[in-house]
């Protein structure tokens, strides 16, 4: 277990240069797909999309590597405490928290968002199975059209439509 991070204003910068690199590095070795679309993306964009999909590949890697569902269980738990520090300015020590406190906070992204992701990989955790469209639909809504609404946020997109 880490030392609690000392309390830093939410908006206080959390991710070193190191970070942003650490974060780019691990979406090019494990998320090719997701890299070679970023490369597609204006530079402003490309930075926070990183942190943000580090912290989410981070997170469904957590859950899917560990066996047992009481362990499953325990690292979503985990989860959600990172995602709470990095809300509340005190991030865990790594370089997808970090990065995911900054863009948090200088993108205004409700933390109901990343929830919904965390909710649907406690249903991976619970081995959940979809019997039909619409239960596969809302699985889907919580780990892939969360990322796609917190991504519309990064590039400045706050329509409803969008």
């Amino acid at each position: 277990m880490h030392a609690p991070a000392p309390a830093l204003p939410p908006t206080a910068p959390h991710a070193a240069p190191a970070d942003h690199a650490a974060c780019r590095a691990a979406i090019r070795a494990g998320s090719k797909s997701f890299y070679a679309a970023s490369l597609l993306l204006p530079a402003r964009v490309r930075r926070p999309a990183y942190g943000l999909y580090a912290f989410c590949r981070c997170a469904d890697d957590a859950v899917d590597e560990i066996r047992g569902p009481a362990r499953r269980r325990a690292a979503v738990e985990a989860l959600g405490e990172r995602l709470a520090r990095a809300y509340a300015g005190r991030p865990a020590d790594g370089p997808a928290d970090r990065a995911l406190a900054d863009v948090v906070a200088e993108h205004a992204i409700p933390e109901a968002l990343p929830r919904a992701l965390l909710e649907g990989l406690a249903w991976d955790a619970e081995g959940r199975r979809y019997a039909d469209l619409p239960a596969l639909a809302a699985y889907a809504a919580r780990v892939a059209g969360t990322v796609g609404a917190m991504m519309t946020l990064i590039m400045g997109r706050r329509a409803p439509e969008v």
